[in-house]
């Protein structure tokens, strides 16, 4: 029984590690979110994919929303059409128009997969599959957004809560009043946590514009990425008193705009 027992940890144990040499890659895009007719350029960090690491060159292989024009190749032997370019350590980037790239239309485009490989890529010489939203051409609201869409650090931006189409119960029945902003490079905070006080657009549209190198104090040189964004205020209890509340954390990246 123990041996039984041994054997099926250790089997575990090798499925695991393989799951862990497949995992790790860091996906950006420039820019930070796009549609199908937008020019985007995605890179790809393989620096934690430790079936990948230090190997070159690596291909892209991607299946949804179709097989790109000409093809990926065989498993064993990638298209040289779907070869990335080395743009820093372990780094591999890809630029294309996604209705070009896949020759599709925009509605049948909502959604890029795809994944990192080795030209051989037996023995699992590959990243996990890897998965981009597409954003639709015509105009949506959303719960969370910003103007413009596309922004950068030394931009004017407006942060926008449209309550009433929120699936949240608390951030649709909630009274907003204020918002903690922060700003990262990456996975590290820049700064503070800024709280800032919210303007009432009506019909339950709250916004706050901000400038980010004046409201973080950002130098020139400072590089940031992304923001993250949390609505804040009051919510009737059961008994009718106002307790605090709060939305989800929303987050949006900023691109580098020249």
């Amino acid at each position: 029984m123990k041996k039984i027992i041994l054997s099926l940890v250790t089997m575990f144990s090798l499925v695991m590690f393989t799951k862990a040499q497949t995992s790790g890659a860091v996906v950006t895009t420039s820019p930070s979110s796009f549609t199908a007719e937008d020019v985007v350029t995605i890179t790809i960090d393989v620096s934690a994919v430790g079936n990948l690491a230090g190997r070159s060159p690596l291909y892209m292989w991607t299946w949804n929303p179709g097989n790109p024009a000409p093809g990926n190749g065989d498993w064993t032997n990638s298209n040289e059409a779907r070869r990335l370019t080395n743009v820093g350590p372990n780094k591999w980037a890809v630029t294309f128009k996604p209705t070009e790239f896949y020759g599709k239309p925009p509605s049948e485009i909502t959604k890029i997969e795809f994944l990192v490989k080795a030209k051989d890529a037996s023995g699992d010489l590959k990243t996990n599959d890897i998965a981009l939203l597409v954003d639709p051409l015509v105009y949506t609201p959303t719960v969370f957004r910003t103007f413009p869409k596309f922004i950068g650090k030394n931009e004017i931006i407006t942060a926008y809560l449209d309550q009433p189409i929120s699936t949240d119960l608390v951030t649709t029945r909630m009274n907003p009043t204020t918002a903690e902003i922060s700003i990262f490079n990456g996975s590290t905070q820049v700064g503070t946590t800024k709280t800032v006080n919210l303007r009432n657009e009506g019909n339950k549209l709250w916004s706050y514009t901000f400038f980010p190198p004046a409201l973080f104090n950002l130098s020139a040189s400072a590089i940031v990425d992304r923001f993250k964004i949390k609505f804040k205020g009051t919510i009737l209890d059961v008994n009718g008193i106002p307790v605090p509340a709060e939305s989800p954390l929303f987050e949006k990246g900023l691109d580098d705009l020249k």
